[in-house]
C-alpha cells in the first residue's frame, strides 16, 4: 500500500514538472503543421521539453523579425544543446515562424562532444519526438534541411523506454498428501520468533523505511526545481546565455563619398560687349 501511493507521487511530480518544463511562447505557422508531432505539439514545444532535461526549466522564446536562434556558449553548453535533434527541431522552430536559421558547424562549436542522430539524455515521460528531428543536417549547404524533414514527417516518432516489469518470484510447488505425512513433525516453541518470520519483518521494515527515503529524494528534488524555476523567474531570465541573436544590414558601413569638383562653362556670349563713340 505504502509503495503504490509512492509510485502515484511519483507519478503526480514527473507529470507536473514535465508539464511545467516545457514554456515556449512562439507560434507556428499553419503551414508548418506537419511539424508538428501526434500529441498537436510544436517543435518548439518539443525542443523546450528536451532542453529541460538538463537545466529543468527552458523558455523557448519567439523570435522577432531578422533574428535567429543562438548556438550554445562555451559555458552552457551541455549534452541537451550539442546533438542534433535539438538543433533541427529549434531550427524548424525558427522557420515555422518565418525566421532565418543558423549552420550545424556553428551550433556545434563550443560543444565538447556532439550527438549526431541520436538525443543522448532519457526523453520525458509522456514526449513524443518526431522521427524527422533525427535525420542529419545535409553536408552540402551544412544547415538543417527542411524538404527533407517535411518529405519524412511520417516517421515513427521517438518515446520514453518503457521500464522493466518485475516477474514475479516462481511458485513452489505444493507437496502431495502421502509426501507430507511421511515427513517428520518439527514442534515450535511459541516463545522464539522463526528465523523466516524475522526474516520476513525484516524486509518489511527495510521496504518501509526505503520508501520513505525514496519519498524524502522526490519531495527535496520537486522542491530544488521549484526554487531553480522561482529564482530563475524573480530574476527576469530563464536561460543563462543570449537566445537569439540578430542580423542586420543597417549597420554596414556606407562607401565614401569622392567630390566631384564643379565645371563653369563659359562662352563668348557672356563677355560684355563694349560702347561705339563716334565723334563729329
Amino acid at each position: 500500500m505504502f509503495a503504490g501511493s509512492l509510485l502515484v507521487v511519483v507519478w503526480f511530480l514527473g507529470q507536473n514538472l514535465f508539464a511545467a518544463a516545457q514554456t515556449t511562447n512562439a507560434t507556428c505557422d499553419v503551414a508548418h503543421n506537419w511539424a508538428f508531432n501526434s500529441q498537436k505539439q510544436s517543435p518548439c514545444e518539443v525542443a523546450s521539453a528536451l532542453l529541460a532535461v538538463c537545466t529543468g526549466s527552458y523558455e523557448v522564446v519567439a523570435l522577432p523579425v531578422n533574428f535567429h536562434y543562438n548556438p550554445p556558449s562555451m559555458q552552457d553548453a551541455n549534452p541537451c544543446q550539442c546533438n542534433t535533434v535539438v538543433y533541427s527541431l529549434l531550427s524548424e522552430c525558427g522557420l515555422c515562424q518565418d525566421r532565418t536559421i543558423t549552420m550545424w558547424s556553428l551550433w556545434e562549436t563550443n560543444c565538447a562532444s556532439v550527438s549526431v542522430g541520436s538525443f543522448p539524455m532519457p526523453i520525458p515521460a509522456g514526449l513524443h519526438v518526431p522521427g524527422w528531428a533525427y535525420l542529419n543536417p545535409e553536408t552540402s549547404s551544412d544547415m538543417f534541411n527542411e524538404s527533407l524533414a517535411q518529405a519524412n514527417a511520417n516517421i515513427t516518432e521517438s518515446t520514453a523506454l518503457p521500464q522493466p516489469s518485475k516477474t514475479s518470484s516462481a511458485t513452489v510447488p505444493t507437496s502431495s498428501t502421502s509426501s507430507a505425512a511421511a515427513q517428520p513433525t518439527i514442534a515450535s516453541d511459541s516463545s522464539v520468533s522463526s528465523p523466516v518470520n524475522q526474516k520476513r519483518s525484516n524486509a518489511i521494515g527495510g521496504g518501509v523505511v526505503g520508501g520513505f527515503a525514496a519519498l524524502i529524494l522526490v519531495s527535496s528534488l520537486a522542491v530544488w526545481i521549484y526554487r531553480r524555476r522561482r529564482n530563475a523567474k524573480d530574476k527576469g531570465a530563464i536561460l543563462n546565455s543570449p537566445v537569439m541573436s540578430e542580423y542586420r544590414t543597417d549597420t554596414l558601413p556606407s562607401q565614401p563619398t569622392i567630390p566631384v569638383p564643379s565645371i563653369t562653362v563659359s562662352s563668348l556670349n557672356s563677355q560684355p560687349s563694349g560702347s561705339i563713340h563716334s565723334s563729329v
